[in-house]
């Protein structure tokens, strides 16, 4: 199996307090990050199930929804239709 190197940026409260729970379980935070991506592949979705109804998902998912908002208002972000424009628009400097 080929490694390949993915960088992204995380809350840094969240990365913290990630990172403890998964040292708990005996786990890294790159091990739990692919055993994530690899049940997603395999369920076929976000397996989420109960996380989605927690109320500090919820929360949290509010406070994101809102700081985009608050940036695309402001005109500090941009909408893109495909990873395609998107990655057209990092090759043009457009990003």
């Amino acid at each position: 199996m080929a490694n390949t190197t993915y960088n992204i940026r995380i809350d840094k409260d969240i990365r913290d307090e990630a990172d403890a729970l998964f040292k708990s379980m005996g786990l890294t935070l790159s091990s739990a990050i692919n055993l994530f991506l690899t049940q997603s592949v395999v369920q076929g979705r976000l397996p989420l199930n109960d996380v989605v109804a927690s109320p500090a998902y919820i929360n949290m998912m509010r406070r994101d929804a809102a700081e985009v908002d608050h940036a695309l208002a402001a005109g500090k972000a941009q909408v893109f239709d495909t990873p395609e424009d998107l990655f057209k628009g990092w090759e043009h400097g457009d990003v």
